[in-house]
Order: C-alpha cells, then structure tokens, then sequence
C-alpha cells in the first residue's frame, strides 16, 4: 500500500510540476505571438472548458472503473498534451495542448483522489491527504522554478514548454509502476457516464458539510487561478527577470506545502475544521487584494505566502469533508461534483482578470478578486451559522 500511494504521489506530483511550468510559460509564449489581455484570459481558460463539462462522465467512469486505467489514460493524456504544445507552431499549438491537458489532469485528479480515500478514514484519512497534496506542492513549487531558469537560459518559453513533455514521461511511467493491483473504487454495477445533474445537487443540497467545503475549495480556485494564470504577466509588466517571477509563483506552493505537515494540529488549535476553513479564505482574500498595487518584490512574496498558507490548508480538508459525509460508493462521484466546480470557477478566473485587466489594469482585476474571496467567507459563515448544531464538528483528534 505504501508502494502504491509513493507512486500515485510521485506521478501527480510530476504532473503538477509540468502544469505549473505551463502556466509560467504558455501565457509568456502567448505574449510573444501578440495576445491581447482578453486573448489571453481565453487562453488561460482552455485547460478547463471540457473539463467542465466532463467531471460529473469522468467521476462515473472511476467509479465503475476503479483508479487504475483512469490513472494510466489521464498520465497518456499529460504528455500528449505537452506533446502538442511542444510540436504544434503558433496559437493552435498552444489552444490544443491546453484543452488536452486539462482533460487529462482532471482525468488524473478524480482518480488519484478516490485512491486515496480508501488509505484511512478520520485522522489517518487526514494524514494521508495531507502528504498527498503536500506531494502536489512540492511539484507546484519547483515547476515555475524550473519554467522560470529555463526561459531565462535555456531557450525561451518553448524551452520551458519542450522540458515540461520530457517531465510528463515520468509521470507516466510512475503510474504504471504503482497500477499493479485492481484501481480502488470499482464497482459491478453499471454506472452510466452521463450522470444526472439533478440527482448530483441532491447530494450537495442533503450534505451540509459538502456545501461548506464546496465553498472553501471554490475559494481556493478562484484564488489560484487569480495567482497563476495572470502573475507571471503582471511580474513581467514590472520588468522581472523569470528567475525572479518563477521564484515569486513558487512560494505560492512552498508555503502551501510547508503549512500541511501542520494541518492537524491547527484544526485542533481552531476546533475544528469548519473554523480552519473560514481562516484560510480570510488569508487568500487577504493575499490577493492589494497584488497589483504591490510593486515591491518582498511585498509580492509576502502576499504570495498569504495565498499560498490559505490553499494549503483548504484543500486538504475539503477533501476529507467530502470524503467521510458520503457514502463509500458515492466518494468519486462527489469529488467529481467538487472538480467540476472548480474547474468552472478556474475557468471563469482568467476571463474575469483578462477583463478586468483590460478596462482598468492590474491594480483592479486584483482587488475585485480579492473583494470577491471576502464575499465567499461571508456566505460561508452565514450557512455555517444558519445550518449550526446540524453540522458535526470534526476535530484532528
């Protein structure tokens, strides 16, 4: 088991490395071949239209298939997606890999979460999400790094972009290793791939506990597609080196990453993971509000670490919400409903800032996101409040 979770953690976590040298170099790419700020957000946007779309077919299908071949077709996916980004000259290149992309990264999501559902349940759940996202960091934090020192020595964005395929074999090579056994999570019974959206938002709507955490989780997306997809622009903007912009995005992911070993003993300290939830909204909202009118280096990495301290707590917990207030057959069709949100709030960020960016400048797509992840907390602690005793506290320990 242990095997098996080292390997599920490694592919994701190479995954997430070439994703984020992506999203370093595809808009710097972009720039190059004169993409307007609007243009841009489109192009931002692309890894997350289909998956739209598809998250609620993609859930149904690990659920009957198990993690196992969902895993190998997303990893296929990711390097014929870095594949066409690589080969592919001009925007059609860069459109085409992004929509393949994000297909196979949520493809990789789904069934790296279910996975790891069945590892533990209660704390031990809690232990084994938090290494798991901390795995995702670790890949978050070195892949704009990496984007960053080969743009500056290396060839330019199509040399961060050439790496990013070489990088995705090795995620694909990590899940054939780790899928020997039967994928967790498959069933005998025919499960349909076009699941009902009614039936979905009954879940959501009869689950107190999935609502709330629905709620953080879209908050953390908003912030992240606010904090990746527009910063490395707005840093060149300020005329940094990429060195220095990929340094700034990473610490986004190294203080999410720091921040997880911890999270039990902060939902401990808070009393509760509902609490810890709300806490990390006022940091993201805190981290984004006054970005653009920061132009000082230090002040960017404080805000970065903000955003980053905020993330890194919400996630894991949201999935651990998810995965103990439903049944065990339900676990990958409501991670799949909690996916599809995100990619949806993930998708409507970069259009937002692009037009945002486009009437009245970095200053303002920044706040309005910020006064935005303030709105969410808001709604949060009023369902909070208003669902009160019905709501089971859940504590670290």
């Amino acid at each position: 088991m242990r095997m098996e979770f080292a390997c599920i953690c490694l592919s994701l976590s190479v995954a997430f490395l070439v994703q984020t040298m992506l999203l370093v170099a595809v808009p710097l790419a972009a720039i190059e071949l004169g993409a307007t700020p609007l243009a841009l957000g489109l192009l931002v946007s692309a890894p997350y239209v289909l998956p739209l779309f598809l998250a609620l077919s993609f859930g149904s299908l690990v659920a009957r298939w198990g993690s196992t071949r969902p895993l190998q077709l997303g990893a296929a996916g990711m390097v014929l997606g870095a594949w066409l980004l690589a080969a592919l000259p001009g925007f059609t290149g860069l459109v085409a890999g992004q929509l393949v992309i994000g297909l196979a990264q949520l493809m990789m999501i789904i069934s790296a979460q279910t996975a790891v559902t069945y590892f533990g349940r209660g704390t031990k759940l809690e232990r084994y999400f938090g290494w798991y996202t901390t795995f995702l960091s670790v890949g978050q934090m070195l892949g704009p790094l990496l984007a960053g020192w080969m743009i500056d020595y290396r060839g330019g964005p199509a040399g961060a972009i050439q790496a990013a395929f070489l990088l995705s074999l090795v995620s694909l090579v990590a899940i054939f290793i780790s899928n020997k056994r039967k994928g967790h999570g498959g069933t005998k019974e025919k499960v349909g791939l076009r699941v009902g959206l009614a039936r979905q938002l009954t879940l959501v709507k009869n689950t107190h506990g999935v609502q709330l955490s629905m709620i953080a989780s879209i908050a953390a997306m908003l912030a992240l597609g606010a904090h990746s997809s527009y910063l490395p622009v707005y840093l060149e903007s300020l005329a940094l080196s990429g060195t220095t912009i990929g340094l700034i995005v990473s610490l986004r992911a190294f203080s999410s990453m720091a921040i997880r070993p911890f999270t039990s003993m902060i939902v401990r300290l808070l009393r509760g993971r509902y609490a810890t939830m709300a806490l990390t909204m006022a940091f993201m909202a805190s981290g984004l509000l006054l970005t653009g009118f920061a132009g000082n280096f230090y002040l960017l990495c404080f805000f970065s670490i903000l955003v980053g301290v905020g993330v890194g707590l919400s996630q894991p917990l949201s999935m651990v919400v998810i995965a103990e207030e439903v049944l065990e057959e339900q676990r990958a069709q409501a991670l799949s409903i909690r996916l599809m949100a995100n990619r949806a709030m993930q998708f409507l960020a970069p259009l937002l800032l692009g037009f945002a960016t486009q009437l009245g400048g970095f200053a303002v797509a920044y706040f309005i996101c910020g006064v935005l992840l303030f709105l969410h907390l808001a709604i949060f602690k009023w369902l909070r409040h208003r669902y009160g005793k019905t709501l089971v506290r859940k504590f670290a320990d």
